[in-house]
This record gives C-alpha cells, sequence and structure tokens, in this order.
C-alpha cells in the first residue's frame, strides 16, 4: 500500500477541511445568532400585536353608551360583565318596521316572556340572531304585528338583542318593558349568564330612569292566561328581589294600582274571523 493511503489521506480527505475547535466555534456562532435572530422577531410581533389591540388615548370609545362597558369596543355596547348588547342592525331586523305606540319613561313593569314551542336556547350570536329575524317574520306575516313583539331578547349566550328597544310599546301592555328569554322554559332551564344579563339590563334601566325606582318583575302567565314564561323560568323569577306576586291568590291583578286593565290587552288588529283565528293559533309566547 502506497504511503498516503497508509497514512489516512486521499482525495476525499483534501476536499474536507479539518475538524478544529476554531471551526466548531465558528458553527456555535452561526447557529447562536440564528437562534438570536429569532428572538428578536418574536419580540417584534409580539409588540406589534400589543399595539394594534389595544386602542390609543385618542381612540378610545366612550363608555357612555351603555351602563358599566367593562371592554373596549368599536362598534357594539356592552353592559358588563361580558353582556354584549346585540342592535337591530346587528341581528338583521326589517328596515323601516317599528311598533305603533310610544313606551313612556320611566316604566314600572317589567314583564318576563319566552318564546316557547320547543324552542331550545341558542348557543351564540349567529344561531340567535337567525332565531331573532325568523321571530320578527312570523310577528309580521304570521300574528299582524308591526313588529317584532318584545323590547328585548336574551339569548343563551347571555347577549341582549334588542327588540322594540326602550322607546317603542311592546306588543303585551304599553306601560311594561318586555323581556323576553329566547328558548322554551317549560322544557328547559334558563342559564346564569341569562339571569346575569337581566340583571345588568334591569341596572342599565334604573341607572338611566328608564324605569322606575321600585319597578316590578312580573311573569306573563301572572298577567294573563298562558303558559308563558314556563314553569322552570317562573321558578328563577320568583326568587328575585324585584319580583311582584300580583295576580296571585290573595294579591290584586297587575297594573291595577298604575291603571292597567285586569287582563293585559295585546297589540292585534281589532278582531275578526281571520285575526280571531291567527290569535288563537299563535304558537309563540305559549
Amino acid at each position: 500500500m502506497s504511503a498516503p493511503m497508509r497514512n489516512g489521506y486521499n482525495n476525499q480527505n483534501k476536499l474536507m477541511p479539518p475538524n478544529t475547535p476554531t471551526r466548531l466555534k465558528y458553527e456555535r456562532l452561526i447557529v447562536y445568532s440564528i437562534i438570536f435572530l429569532f428572538i428578536i422577531a418574536g419580540i417584534l410581533l409580539l409588540f406589534y400585536v400589543i399595539y394594534t389591540t389595544f386602542p390609543r388615548g385618542d381612540k378610545i370609545i366612550s363608555k357612555e353608551i351603555f351602563f358599566e362597558d367593562d371592554s373596549y369596543s368599536k362598534s357594539i355596547p356592552n353592559l358588563g360583565n361580558g353582556h354584549v348588547v346585540i342592535d337591530r342592525n346587528n341581528w338583521g331586523a326589517q328596515p323601516g318596521v317599528h311598533g305603533p305606540y310610544e313606551l313612556t319613561h320611566p316604566i314600572p313593569y317589567v314583564l318576563i316572556t319566552h318564546i316557547g314551542v320547543h324552542s331550545e336556547n341558542c348557543p351564540d350570536v349567529h344561531v340567535c340572531s337567525i332565531k331573532m329575524r325568523t321571530l320578527q317574520d312570523a310577528a309580521i306575516a304570521e300574528r299582524s304585528l308591526q313588529d317584532i313583539p318584545s323590547n328585548f331578547y336574551i339569548g343563551g349566550d347571555g347577549n341582549v338583542y334588542v327588540g322594540r328597544g326602550w322607546d317603542t310599546a311592546n306588543a303585551y301592555a304599553n306601560m311594561s318593558l318586555a323581556v323576553c328569554f329566547m328558548g322554551d322554559y317549560g322544557r328547559y332551564e334558563p342559564n346564569d349568564l341569562q339571569l346575569s344579563a337581566l340583571d345588568h339590563l334591569m341596572t342599565y334601566g334604573e341607572k338611566n330612569d328608564l324605569l322606575t325606582k321600585d319597578y316590578k318583575i312580573v311573569a306573563h302567565s301572572q298577567t294573563r292566561t298562558t303558559r308563558s314564561p314556563g314553569i322552570k323560568l317562573y321558578e328563577k323569577i320568583t326568587k328575585l328581589s324585584r319580583w311582584y306576586p300580583c295576580g296571585q291568590a290573595g294579591y290584586e291583578k297587575c297594573g291595577v294600582e298604575i291603571g292597567l286593565p285586569a287582563v293585559w290587552t295585546q297589540e292585534f288588529p281589532k278582531p275578526t274571523a281571520t285575526t280571531t283565528s291567527l290569535n288563537s293559533n299563535s304558537t309563540q309566547t305559549v
């Protein structure tokens, strides 16, 4: 064997650099430099996300829109504790429709209703908005109402959906604020988010003199013969501090002290054979 082969040298060895300490240090320097660049890029990205997420001082939206706004919002008011107010435009209400009567403030009664007809709690804004549009379409086309019947609707997501709002009378009694829970509470339990949303909505109304300081909460079934708002929701309502036991055994009819009729009339057209049939067959808030 030739001398170069015995010494372990060949053409391949000559093409590869020796594995010296200097070369190892050079490779480590390259690796550390790459890691350092990735860290710097990550920090810069984090600062950018923080900068774009939180509004600057001149862009903070006024908190006067709704009571105790506890989060920044560029378009949607917040009642506090995460209860977002979904306005008519946001859930897709029919344009140009509204109830026929003005709602005078402050309002002495809060009337609790439900949808009924085996309706489950809607779980998110998308499903609840579809349900709101369906309710409005049915109220106008099938029940001959001029708009969705209640003032506000509370979804299973804990958000408050604007029906007729604070300034237009509902379809049940024009001296009350009708709040509809979006489900069938003869079958299903209302969740804690919904009850919290009701509390925050009422607090906003009282704080802004939209409700009387001694406003009373009553169930729809206390004012007329109906299964609304369902026994499971009714049991929750009776535990609220503002619940008023009018219409029960031993108590006067609801509303007599402020001149409401013995039976709270609903907003339907003048009785005819057609409208009477529509009213008797109506399934909403049963």
